[in-house]
């Protein structure tokens, strides 16, 4: 068994892990007494609210990355959040650089759930990402640009039905393309030297 254990850490040495947190998920599920910075906070902060811990780990010119995120956007509602992502380092891929810009995508599942009504609204949703990493030490900087391009929704509320629909924007009378934008810094394990 310990043998197993060792080789397949073996296997894995070339791989960075990282923990990383958004800096503004906690401000984004704070009630302020502005309705615009209601509005506009979460945009800057990838809806998310609350706390958020991502996960991953760096091999070659790729990532993979999980995301968990739990909060509220007001008093009456609680929003749960899952994501899995990849990235792909396309400049280093060209030109071994090291360039930290990077496309990639990932999906969603978040509940938003309203303690006093019980009504659930259960959401899939799918995203594009561009982003720039800046390694520094053991220490990484992460600013992303999400943009959401699908969504199935689904609700216990009664005679409502699922629905899919391409979705570009949260807020398609104010834009009909409104990215997210994530700011996240991060711990880096196995460090290459």
């Amino acid at each position: 068994m310990v043998s197993l254990v060792f080789s397949s850490l073996a296997q894995t040495t070339d791989r960075e892990y990282y923990l990383s947190t958004n800096l503004l998920s906690p401000v984004a599920g704070l009630n302020k007494n502005s309705a615009a910075a209601n509005v506009l906070v979460p945009l800057f902060s990838n809806l998310e609210y609350g706390f958020t811990v991502s996960g991953g780990y760096f091999k070659n010119h790729h990532s993979l990355e999980t995301r968990l995120t739990y909060g509220k956007s007001n008093e009456y509602n609680s929003i749960p959040q899952i994501q899995f992502g990849y990235n792909f380092f396309i400049l280093d891929y060209f030109k071994h650089n090291e360039s930290g810009w990077y496309i990639g995508g990932f999906a969603r599942y978040w509940l938003y759930h309203n303690k006093y009504t019980q009504a659930d609204l259960h959401n899939l949703t799918t995203n594009m990402s561009l982003g720039y990493i800046w390694k520094k030490n053991r220490f990484i900087y992460d600013l992303r640009l999400n943009q959401p391009l699908t969504i199935y929704s689904s609700s216990n509320i009664e005679n409502t039905k699922s629905g899919f629909e391409m979705n570009t924007s949260p807020m398609p009378l104010f834009s009909p393309v409104l990215p997210f934008i994530s700011i996240n810094i991060g711990y880096r394990f196995n460090k290459k030297e």
